[in-house]
């Protein structure tokens, strides 16, 4: 069994990495002060150890495979000085994903506006076709309890690509995904970004980093996004989407297609191009159209 520390110092979305290793099937130890209630209740319940990251000479620190950073980690924490000194392999968090999904199919999301509504639409079309898949986000998935789920079996993994951007921001370069979904851009300065034209950077980076064949599935109606269409490599293929036709009928609003009309009770351009965004993607993934529209069924 396979021994992770993870650096949590208290942060909920180490917490929930921890609770998803665990599940995995990992051996997890956590450290952080701050952890109490009904966080620290569960992590007893699941046997993820509660304690720092022991003294050098601890054998404990023998048998751990990999140590996780904390999201906001300083050079001169001292359980990263102990790693360091142990000579324990310590990843970001963007490193660990990475590791998660390195054998599987990889879609990475920026859809910042309304962060993983697409990735909901992708998840819920997979479930409803018994398709299973991982998947990893820092912000709230509609409809979704969990924000983390790993598993050794499952072919797919669905990644939120605009997370961690100050975290190591080129390791989400290192995602390499197969497909890409891209929204839109959503710049604000920060301490990596301070400037758009380096978050533009970044993700053209991104783009590049694309698997040989893979697809970038992009938002037509925004400039910069076809601009990075228009450079990509020959052997990607960049599918355009608009958003999806609507019929207006009385009070109702319902999605045009070719195997009849789908109700829907959001109607905003950016909620029907999201829809053709998990459509598109959900083709690449073996999810005809007719299997995709039938998760409005039960979801809107």
């Amino acid at each position: 069994m396979k021994k992770v520390h993870i650096i949590s110092l208290g942060d909920t979305y180490m917490f929930r990495l921890a609770v998803a290793l665990r599940e995995k099937g990992y051996s997890v130890s956590c450290s952080g002060a701050d952890i109490m209630g009904a966080e620290a209740d569960i992590l007893r319940e699941k046997d993820i150890l509660l304690a720092d990251l022991q003294p050098i000479n601890d054998p404990f620190k023998e048998k751990i495979d990999f140590v996780v950073s904390p999201l906001q980690s300083v050079s001169d924490h001292p359980e990263l000085i102990r790693a360091k000194e142990s000579g324990l392999l310590i990843l970001s968090v963007p490193e660990l994903v990475l590791r998660m999904a390195k054998d599987k199919i990889r879609l990475v999301f920026c859809n910042p506006r309304h962060p993983n509504r697409i990735m909901s639409m992708v998840l819920k079309a997979l479930r409803k076709q018994n398709m299973r898949c991982d998947y990893v986000a820092l912000n709230e998935i509609p409809g979704q309890e969990k924000q983390i789920s790993l598993s050794y079996d499952a072919r797919i993994s669905l990644l939120e690509g605009d997370a961690f951007l100050e975290e190591k921001p080129l390791a989400h370069q290192q995602y390499k995904p197969h497909i890409l979904i891209m929204s839109d851009l959503l710049w604000h300065p920060t301490k990596t970004h301070s400037t758009f034209e380096s978050y533009v950077d970044f993700w053209r980076g991104m783009v590049a980093s694309i698997e040989r064949d893979g697809k970038f599935i992009y938002n037509q109606n925004i400039p910069l996004l076809q601009d990075l269409a228009d450079t990509v490599r020959e052997d990607i293929t960049a599918v355009p989407y608009l958003p999806h036709p609507i019929v207006r009928t009385d009070d109702n609003i319902e999605l045009e297609t070719r195997y009849g009309r789908v109700p829907v009770t959001l109607f905003d351009e950016e909620f029907l191009g999201d829809i053709n965004a998990a459509r598109l993607a959900c083709r690449h993934l073996g999810v005809n159209d007719k299997e995709f529209y039938a998760i409005f069924e039960c979801i809107f």
